[in-house]
């Protein structure tokens, strides 16, 4: 049987299932079962900006996962690791930008970020084009990377 960690590979978009009453907030404004994403960083870590903890790196948590992304083009993968050392690593969780998401309004912190601003982040420090390079990160939800053509599906295990 094909277990989780022999599929996925650095740079590996993770999708995830609502779980949190939160979650389902975002599932109904976003139109998207897909509530959460992390970027697999290999040997069972993950990359992410979770919930009320903040961006740091993370056990890869396989409970709720839907879906995986993997870029078509791998970028830098070096480029986004020195990115999240230097600068995302230790950065809040972005409830106030979360907020101004749901509301459509303002801009969040800019010193904090939630889930889906930090992988797109992550995909420019990577020279992943996941997006417009002038969309602003904090305005890409997590479903919003099922959009977009810079990834593949990967089948779950």
């Amino acid at each position: 049987m094909t277990q989780l960690s022999d599929i996925l590979k650095p740079g590996d978009h993770l999708l995830y299932g609502a779980r949190e009453w939160y979650d389902f907030i975002v599932a109904f404004k976003t139109w998207s079962p897909a509530v959460h994403i992390e970027i697999y960083n290999g040997l069972g870590m993950s990359l992410a900006s979770r919930h009320g903890i903040g961006v740091n790196m993370y056990p890869l948590r396989e409970a709720d996962l839907i879906t995986i992304l993997r870029p078509k083009k791998i970028g830098t993968l070096p480029n986004a690791a020195r990115w999240f050392a230097e600068f995302a690593r230790g950065q809040g969780y972005d409830w106030k930008g979360l907020l101004c998401f749901m509301l459509a309004v303002k801009q969040g912190s800019p010193d904090k970020m939630f889930c889906s601003e930090f992988a797109c982040q992550f995909d420019r420090a990577a020279v992943i084009d996941s997006f417009a390079p002038d969309f602003p990160a904090d305005k890409v939800a997590p479903g919003s990377f099922l959009m977009s053509p810079a990834f593949e599906k990967v089948p779950l295990p």
